[in-house]
């Protein structure tokens, strides 16, 4: 079973598990077909209904599909802390096409909460950050400029205006969310857009600044 950092997962290898902390693999094994569990063989009826679709429909597939060699299919994973070897080890269901963070012989560990670098303490202090961040670079923006990259908008250039409260900058008032219509600041759009549906306005589209055809 490969990674994606072209390392074979197999007993003995130790891998990074859900809860950013070091496990030893006991186990890996195919699953009997009739020991698939429910989801497993839900996914598995129907990607070949799928696969069935479109060669109706004329496309090359190749081979038909089997239960058996299915690159999705169901593995058991058995696996235990790698620093806990009387630990009783624990069984998975785990895709075959998975891939694994495999960890050297010699890893390290925050001394804080034992877990895998960057630890949870590490990845949220830089989340927060990141808000902070973001938050200062949105208060600096004045009115009638675009709220992604921060620079004015005038009358000649196509904008995409959102209707409503200002989600990002509420102090800027009704109607004020407004940004440049070129690629530089679609993600931007993208970002608000999905925001904005979130809040209730998915029955509204974009408008451009009054003016603009």
């Amino acid at each position: 079973m490969e990674t994606s950092y072209s390392t074979v997962v197999r007993p003995g290898t130790i891998i990074v598990w859900s809860d950013r902390k070091a496990y030893e693999v006991i186990q890996i094994a195919e699953r009997p077909l009739d020991l698939w569990p429910a989801n497993y063989r839900e996914k598995w009826q129907e990607y070949t209904e799928w696969w069935a679709e479109q060669v109706v429909s004329g496309r090359d597939m190749g081979p038909q599909p089997e239960q058996a060699t299915w690159e999705h299919r169901p593995f058991v994973l058995v696996i235990r802390p790698a620093d806990q070897p009387a630990a009783k080890p624990k069984h998975y269901a785990v895709r075959a096409s998975r891939t694994f963070y495999v960890l050297p012989e010699h890893y390290s560990v925050c001394r804080l909460c034992n877990e895998i670098p960057p630890c949870t303490h590490a990845t949220t202090e830089a989340a927060i950050d990141h808000a902070m961040q973001q938050t200062e670079r949105l208060m600096a923006i004045q009115p009638g400029c675009c709220l992604g990259c921060g620079n004015p908008i005038t009358s000649r250039m196509k904008a995409v205006r959102f209707p409503g409260p200002n989600l990002w900058r509420p102090d800027l008032g009704t109607g004020s969310a407004v940004f440049h219509a070129r690629q530089d600041c679609a993600t931007y759009v993208s970002s608000y857009k999905q925001l904005w549906r979130e809040k209730g306005h998915a029955e509204l589209q974009p408008e451009l600044p009054d003016g603009e055809e």
